[in-house]
């Protein structure tokens, strides 16, 4: 069986503008649901830029990307996203929005949706031109830092190729360390292909000063797409991935990591 290896080294500088007066009185702590620094400001611009470099031939690809959280609004917490990618096909534009609501002291959601206005002249795609998302996360009552929750994201690329995904996981606040699963149930278009996968993560720090973490995820890939005639694609991977996220300041940082992918029989 033959292994197709990549490995992508990627660095980010994620510079912070905090867009807000300074708070005179500290803001409570926040919950886990609604990721912050320990004083929130009510208003966070977030904007950076990542470089890779992918093995094999793949090349070179570029991303800008920013950010704008609304923090002040009692229970839900909007977010607004600007992402650009370059690679050797193009650039293309992908605008998001992604949001937390929280129902209880025990449920919470997450749901976003995201578009792709433009396409690149070869018919090369970078983005789904239409992506939905949501997410429901649920506090166990006998320990509130443990969190179950369940999803779908439906995307669609172009013509009929779209697909959905069901997941399931969970989710494990620790002291200073954040646990979480998944599995994945895929169901990909055209030919109503069905596959799945799971992943593990763990992620160790602190919001405002550094985290360091890894995820290790593996599964099966089974879709089809037309290159001239219709291609069947049906194979096993598995994937590591490992990140430093620092800051170096409150208002900026960076992030660099190591992915390794590996493809069974592809």
């Amino acid at each position: 069986m033959k292994i197709m290896k990549n490995y992508l080294l990627y660095l980010s500088l994620l510079p912070a503008a905090l867009v807000a007066q300074q708070d005179a009185t500290p803001a409570a702590k926040p919950t886990f649901e609604r990721p912050s620094y320990e004083s929130p400001l009510p208003y966070l611009v977030e904007v950076g830029t990542s470089h890779s470099h992918l093995s094999n031939g793949i090349g070179y690809w570029r991303t800008e990307d920013a950010s704008l959280t609304v923090r002040s609004i009692p229970r839900f917490t909007p977010v607004f996203q600007f992402t650009s990618q370059t690679r050797p096909e193009g650039t293309q534009q992908n605008f998001g929005f992604f949001s937390y609501y929280t129902w209880s002291k025990n449920v919470y959601t997450t749901q976003g949706f995201s578009v792709t206005p433009n396409t690149l002249p070869n018919g090369t795609v970078l983005f789904p031109r239409q992506r939905y998302d949501f997410r429901a996360h649920y506090k166990v009552p006998f320990n509130s830092r443990l969190v179950v929750s369940g999803g779908v994201t439906y995307f669609d690329f172009t013509g009929n190729v779209k697909g959905q995904i069901y997941s399931t996981g969970l989710l494990y606040y620790a002291k200073n360390m954040i646990v979480g699963g998944n599995y994945n149930v895929n169901r990909n278009q055209p030919g109503n292909h069905l596959s799945s996968s799971a992943n593990m993560s763990v992620q160790y720090g602190k919001e405002g000063k550094f985290w360091l973490g890894g995820t290790v995820s593996g599964g099966k890939e089974v879709y089809s797409y037309f290159l001239g005639r219709q291609l069947d694609i049906n194979t096993s991977g598995f994937s590591t991935q490992a990140f430093f996220r620092k800051w170096l300041s409150r208002h900026y940082g960076f992030v660099i990591g190591m992915e390794n992918q590996n493809k069974l029989g592809f």
